[in-house]
């Protein structure tokens, strides 16, 4: 026990590597605008790819679960690095939009779906004992993907092509990550033992904790859900549009958009150190307030100034709170419905993500569209929506303690 002690921060390490790798999708939005000038395609099916390869991701360990725990992490990986880095290598030798969908939505989508959440729940069995660490460091890992590829995206693009960049990074992907896969092994029964939470230790567990089927009988989980997608609609509109936005709002360069947008990715990395931080100082509920107020502020700014040190410092807040909603969400699910079962009922509750990409994005594009580049609409909407999820926040009333 104590070799694998040593050997499981390399475990981590690997880990990390592979969700940094996971997160490529957060550099969509400097990929959006040379798919559309290459290709000639409108905006709106473009952006509906986005949408598509977050819903399969959000929906994989729902629909797949069963061949999830039969895989184990290794394999589940494996077969994640494979659809992932197989959808971006077919992507670049797309001619039509469906194949967008298909290579890029749904097959690099599946394969974040396999890779992210079955991470998230191995870093948490790597350091049962460190656990807040390990979830914070996984979800920063995946979070600062766009640091690293939005830049690399747009260098590639421009330097070779829109072909080339994605069959470059899909094969990069498809190697580091299996890479890592390969240095993942799972802990031993008697080291998950010694570091068991007390209300693991027990066979029956408390009257809190429920299982997948029970908690989606409850209203509270049909609360939750609505809560959180509001939050998160405007962190999509911004991460999903930030390179357009920036471009056609403020007059950036692609090169320039690239750069804010691994900024505000950075910004969303630090929300979910900064607000889950807090939140075990001040408490869940009281974060998801302040959270909520500052998400609604970022929203009004967007919507009525085009100033361009305002806007930034705007995204950057909305991308905060984006990963502020994204922290909470794990502990919040443990004391809502038990923490006995929370791999198996964050894998349920990931579904806002998709959710909520389903409606950013097409909001953003929709009042571009329908006003002639203004995105004050949609700003104002994901304002609506998050005071909203804000009013509702509030009768979430967690039975764990």
């Amino acid at each position: 026990m104590q070799e694998f002690e040593k050997r499981r921060w390399l475990c981590l390490i690997a880990s990390l590597v592979i969700c940094v790798c996971a997160g490529f999708g957060y550099a969509w939005s400097v990929l959006q605008t040379p798919i559309i000038s290459t290709h000639g395609w409108p905006g709106s099916q473009v952006s509906l790819a986005y949408t598509i390869t977050v819903v399969c991701s959000t929906m994989a360990p729902i629909l797949f679960a069963p061949l999830i725990r039969r895989l184990g992490t290794r394999r589940c990986i494996a077969l994640g690095a494979v659809l992932f880095g197989a959808g971006l290598i077919l992507t670049g030798s797309m001619a039509s939009v469906w194949q967008l969908y298909v290579f890029y939505g749904v097959l690099s989508g599946l394969g974040c779906g396999f890779i992210y959440p079955s991470m998230m729940a191995y870093v948490v069995r790597l350091f049962p004992d460190k656990s807040g660490l390990a979830s914070g460091l996984g979800t920063a890992a995946y979070g600062s993907g766009a640091i690293f590829w939005a830049p690399t995206a747009v260098a590639l693009t421009t330097s070779l092509s829109l072909a080339a960049a994605f069959r470059i990074l899909g094969s990069v992907f498809l190697i580091v990550i299996l890479l890592g896969s390969v240095l993942l092994k799972d802990p031993p029964e008697e080291f998950t033992r010694r570091f068991r939470a007390p209300a693991e230790r027990g066979s029956a567990g408390s009257a809190s904790d429920l299982r997948r089927g029970q908690m989606v009988r409850t209203p509270a989980f049909y609360l939750m859900v609505a809560v959180f997608t509001c939050a998160l609609v405007a962190g999509t509109i911004v991460i999903s549009q930030a390179s357009p936005i920036l471009q056609q709002t403020l007059g950036f360069t692609a090169a320039q958009a690239a750069a804010f947008v691994s900024v505000f990715s950075a910004c969303n990395m630090a929300g979910r150190f900064l607000w889950g931080g807090l939140s075990d100082r001040l408490g869940i509920r009281r974060v998801l307030v302040l959270v909520f107020a500052l998400c609604i502020l970022s929203m009004v700014l967007l919507a009525f100034t085009a100033q361009s040190a305002l806007v930034l410092c705007a995204m950057g807040l909305a991308a905060s709170c984006y990963g502020g909603f994204a922290s909470v969400l794990t502990p919040l699910t443990a004391r809502m419905f038990g923490p006995r079962y929370i791999t198996e009922n964050y894998g349920v509750m990931y579904v806002v993500f998709g959710i909520a990409s389903l409606i950013g994005p097409s909001l953003a594009v929709r009042f571009q569209a329908a006003a002639g580049g203004s995105y004050s609409g949609a700003f104002l909407t994901a304002a609506v929506l998050a005071a909203a999820g804000l009013i509702g926040s509030r009768f979430l009333k967690p039975k764990v303690q």
